[in-house]
């Protein structure tokens, strides 16, 4: 080591920053030096290229091992800048890593902060200035930093950060790599295009960068958790760990291990291996998962899983469904189709069956099409393991798992990283139960039927190839993968599918799986609607489950899924599908749905039994041949509702026949467990039914240049479009589906001729617009052939949802105006639906949008009504309290049923009342007096701060509105709060003397609703 290395080292920048021409480039040679200088034995290495492609500038090595790397800035860049940038957070995957601006220099260890920075100068007056007490600390630093050990991982959440950062980096690298490979007989390039010839054909360079990388680190990652020398380890000793369960595996780590292994990739991998000599990875895992009663001792491998895959890509994560399975719900589902064959099936030993079916195979055959990193295969495995022990027939055990077992366990995963977990993982179960024979020729070829391919594509018969080594193990995956897919009779299809409303497959053959669900219960008539959650993945897998069974004739489908399908109303056609398909389902719905804001009955709080948001349920699904051709399933429905915890301890001691199930009626279209209410429910009249024209609210796409509070801003802002030089860059104008910009501006140019519009905003929320005809052009939707029975013409109409995902039913409220789509909720696909109760015709005659059978029907039982009378009937109806608990279940899922008047005077008295509020929402009742609401303060008027206490609301420090009831201020209409809403939706803005009297008016609304409401109920009761 050179003393005055640093010294040298600063003389030349010095020299070169004087000259004023010098950039960062200028400067390496005299960092790369110093480094050299330092240590003579360290390789420094410059390569623009490497760093051209988002690695670091600098890599030094001593002999094969990776000392550390350097990024490398100009004089004067913000390093606090960069250190936040993307560029440092794609570096976590570096073991020492450097960051300087050739005059302060900070260190690195995967990705954290190693002791503090050193600056040796500074830029003053044009020049460098030194700081020569520091050059001495550098010297030391620099030295030691790129000499010293791995770091010594201390946490699970650490490892997964680190190998989460390796992943990526290793991922990276092979996507820059394969398309710029000119060798097109390079080792990498041999790899990929085997895989995507052979086991998934729309492999692209891209997906095979993150399969290969997950596959890798995750891959070294299992074989060091199982590693029993723990002061060694290296690719080489983990191809050694790699169970013989699979050729294409012990292949593949061949390949790493092997002498023409990319070197670009080995420095990384063999960092990654010197992270996990140095740790006590076993240790650090088993810690981290000690107080998780989802993770049993056996699965901490499987579970950590998620956690790197989050690290390495969340993304990517939820994109593909990925969510460990708690074995809480596996253990029931295993533990329930263990029993229904026993009880169904006739077959006493259950999923330990070994009878054969004529043509020589076993009948109970066993596929997880999802099979992720096993956990279900393990427990069947686990299952019948315990049922040797029971009986003290651990002797059978390698000869029963050899010729009657394995034959019948099938996997599919196109995940590899999963892929490789689940075959380590068995393998390792398997040598734990005394069963060690895989691939041992006195005992016959022996593999786990766990296959790397796309359970969703159809594959044929694959032809028998001439190919050698790992090529000839991949051919080998597919030909036995597509044996199971077409050749093998599967009667049980169990897992946790992926469940993603944008499909990651959407292949032909995924999609066609289900057509058969988009139609109309009888199957006669295709479904009406056209917007769906049918291409959801999970949908697919069940679709493909459904097709397993039936082809076979008999067989159980046991799956968790999202529970969507039960109550969707566009799932009909699936639910129907599947009853005809099955002689028995049962649904264990297990809720936990943060999306509708579930709680469980008694008003507790409900959780899911993933992190995740969609509600799930299990389902079981049983075909054995007892129902007649045209008859549908019995399906039987149970809920799980409560804590987490409390769902695991019942899904643990459950059974099939413990749990209270309930028959659902036949002629249900809903999976729900619906109460006696149904039948009273259903004699109602369904709204969708007596309004026939009906449209969701307008969505403008651009709310911020078409959607004003008041008429001035809205013709100002047009003006100023109108108006600009460049109004396309000025105000972010863009081309849309269906027309150029050019041609979008002339519509509103046209429109801005025309008086402005009011649109109905938001409850009490009235706006202003140009509204114009034509789709997708200046406004995405107006909707036109509804929304234009209100423009320029006296209109009433009703605002409600299909749907609602908020927690209580209050989604009704009216409008004589155009609406906005989200006017009662902004909870997703809880859309406003906006009912006219006139049309007008060409000739500007006004007539009844109501339908003529439920108005007739109306009509016999109270005598003649106004359409007025049926919309203020509705309304009252809506409104009533006691009519939305008692019927809540069935206002989520679809259109509300209005029961029909029992007798005149019952509804004269709903009519009146309807009247009032009816009035009152428009603001037009003679019982709305504004000066019931004090507004005592003099100040700014100014929205600051909205606050709520003592009766009183805060808009800033000092001023405030008096005298409002709780009730109103925590009133709902759908989805919000209008008394809190309106003034957060004004915040930064000062209130005219005409939004103080308008907010006092809400109030006294809201009040006087609350009050109307109870009168409802007490006309409304029995």
């Amino acid at each position: 080591m050179k003393p005055d290395a640093v010294e040298t080292y600063f003389a030349e920048l010095a020299e070169k920053f004087k000259t004023g021409q010098a950039r960062e480039h200028a400067h390496r040679l005299a960092f790369g030096s110093l480094i050299k200088a330092l240590d003579p034995k360290l390789n420094v290495i410059n390569d623009p290229a490497r760093s051209e492609h988002g690695n670091p500038d600098f890599v030094f090595l001593r002999g094969d091992i990776t000392a550390g790397y350097a990024e490398t800035k100009d004089i004067g860049v913000d390093l606090d800048k960069t250190e936040k940038s993307e560029q440092m957070e794609r570096y976590l995957g570096y073991s020492n890593l450097i960051l300087t601006d050739y005059l302060e220099f900070r260190f690195f260890k995967n990705g954290l902060r190693y002791g503090e920075a050193i600056r040796i100068g500074n830029v003053t007056g044009g020049k460098l200035v030194s700081e020569p007490k520091a050059f001495s600390e550098l010297t030391s630093v620099l030295a030691d930093f790129l000499s010293s050990p791995p770091e010594r991982i201390k946490s699970g959440k650490r490892l997964a950060e680190i190998m989460g950062g390796k992943a990526r980096r290793i991922r990276d690298n092979v996507k820059r790599f394969l398309p710029i490979e000119s060798d097109k007989n390079s080792e990498l390039t041999r790899v990929y295009q085997a895989i995507k010839d052979q086991l998934v054909h729309d492999l692209t360079p891209e997906t095979f960068a993150d399969l290969y990388a997950q596959t890798l680190v995750y891959g070294l990652f299992v074989a060091r958790y199982n590693d029993d020398s723990p002061d060694t380890f290296s690719r080489a000793e983990a191809r050694e760990l790699i169970p013989p369960s699979n050729p294409f595996l012990r292949h593949f780590f061949d390949h790493i291990a092997g002498v023409n292994f990319d070197k670009r990739l080995a420095y990384i991998v063999d960092e990654l291996c010197e992270v996990f000599r140095s740790s006590t990875i076993r240790e650090l895992v088993d810690e981290y998962y000690k107080n998780d009663r989802a993770v049993a001792d056996k699965d901490q491998i499987i579970h950590f899983y998620e956690d790197f895959l989050k690290e390495y890509d969340s993304a990517l994560r939820k994109k593909m469904g990925a969510y460990y399975t708690p074995l809480p719900v596996v253990r029931f589902i295993v533990r329930a189709i263990d029993d229904v064959l026993k009880s169904e099936f006739g077959l006493e030993e259950g999923l330990a069956d070994t009878s054969k079916l004529p043509s020589g195979l076993h009948k109970v055959q066993i596929l997880d099409p999802a099979v992720g990193t096993g956990t279900f295969i393990s427990e069947v495995i686990g299952t019948i393991y315990k049922k040797m022990l029971k009986r003290h027939q651990e002797g059978r055990w390698p000869a029963y798992v050899h010729h009657d077992l394995l034959p019948r366990l099938h996997g599919f995963e196109l995940m590899m990283a999963p892929y490789t977990i689940a075959h380590l993982k068995l393998s390792l179960a398997f040598k734990k139960t005394g069963f060690k024979y895989f691939n041992e020729t006195r005992k016959g070829k022996a593999r786990l039927g766990i296959y790397l391919t796309n359970s969703l594509e159809q594959t044929g018969p694959q032809a028998d190839m001439f190919t050698l080594g790992f090529a000839q193990s991949i051919a080998e995956e597919a030909k036995q993968a597509a044996v199971v897919k077409n050749q093998t009779p599967i009667m049980i299809v169990l897992g946790n599918p992926p469940y993603s409303g944008v499909s990651s497959n959407e292949t032909e053959d995924a999609n066609r799986l289900v057509e058969k669900y988009k139609v109309e219960p009888g199957g006669r008539q295709k479904l009406q609607e056209r917007k769906h959650w049918l291409n959801d993945d999970y949908v697919k897998f069940i679709a493909l489950a459904e097709s397993m069974v039936e082809r076979n004739k008999e067989g159980i489908v046991a799956m968790i899924t999202s529970h969507g399908y039960i109550d969707n109303p566009t799932f009909r056609g699936m639910r129907w599908h599947l009853r005809k398909t099955f002689d028995l389902i049962y649904v264990l719905d297990l809720h936990g749905n943060s999306n509708k804001k579930e709680t469980s009955p008694d008003g507790s709080k409900d959780e899911n039994v993933f992190d995740i948001k969609t509600g799930v349920s299990i389902i079981l699904g049983v075909k054995n041949g007892k129902k007649t051709k045209d008859a549908l399933a019995q399906v039987w429905k149970a809920d799980l509702w409560g804590l987490r915890e409390e769902k695991f301890v019942k899904l643990d001691e459950a059974t099939i026949r413990g749990i209270e199930w309930i028959e659902l009626p036949s002629e249900t279209e809903l999976w729900v467990l619906e109460g006696k209410g149904k039948a009273e429910y259903s004699k109602g009249f369904s709204v969708e039914e007596l309004f026939p024209k009906k449209t969701t609210g307008i969505v403008t796409g651009i709310d911020r240049l078409s959607i004003f509070n008041t008429k001035e801003e809205l013709e100002r802002t047009t003006q100023s479009i109108l108006n600009s030089d460049d109004p396309y860059r000025e105000f972010n104008i863009k081309d849309g589906r269906k027309y150029k910009k050019e041609e979008r501006l002339e519509e509103l140019r046209k429109a801005s001729k025309d008086e402005p519009t009011e649109i109905s905003y938001r409850p009490f929320d009235t706006r202003y617009m140009y509204y114009t005809q034509k789709s997708e052009c200046w406004i995405n939707s107006p909707r036109n052939e509804v929304m234009q029975n209100y423009v320029n013409r006296e209109n009433l109409g009703l605002l409600l949802t299909k749907a609602v995902r908020d927690p209580l039913y209050n989604h009704v409220f009216l409008t004589r105006n155009v609406s906005e789509v989200i006017f009662i909720s902004g909870t997703t696909a809880t859309n406003a639906i906006n009912l006219p109760l006139y049309l007008y015709t060409e000739q500007n005659e006004k007539i009844a949008n109501l339908d003529k059978v439920v108005w007739n029907k109306i009509h016999e039982a109270i005598g003649e009504t106004t359409p007025e009378d049926i919309f203020d009937y509705i309304y009252a109806a809506l409104h009533s309290p006691s009519y939305r608990e008692k019927y809540k279940e069935f206002l989520k899922i679809d259109f509300p049923r209005i029961p029909y008047p029992k007798d005149k005077k019952q509804f004269v008295a709903l009519v009146a009342l309807g009247k009032e509020l009816r009035e009152l929402h428009l603001l037009k009742s003679p019982k709305i007096n504004p000066n019931k609401i004090p507004y005592p303060e003099p100040g700014s008027d100014a929205v600051e701060k909205v606050a709520y206490k003592d009766w009183r609301v805060y808009i800033n420090v000092t001023q405030y509105f008096g005298d409002v009831p709780e009730v109103a201020w925590n009133f709902y209409i759908g989805g919000y709060r209008p008394a809190q809403k309106w003034l957060k939706d004004r915040k930064g803005r000062t209130l005219t003397n005409q939004d103080i009297e308008h907010y006092q008016k809400i109030i006294v609304v809201l009040t006087e609703t609350n009050r109307v409401m109870k009168e409802i109920d007490t006309v409304m009761a029995p």
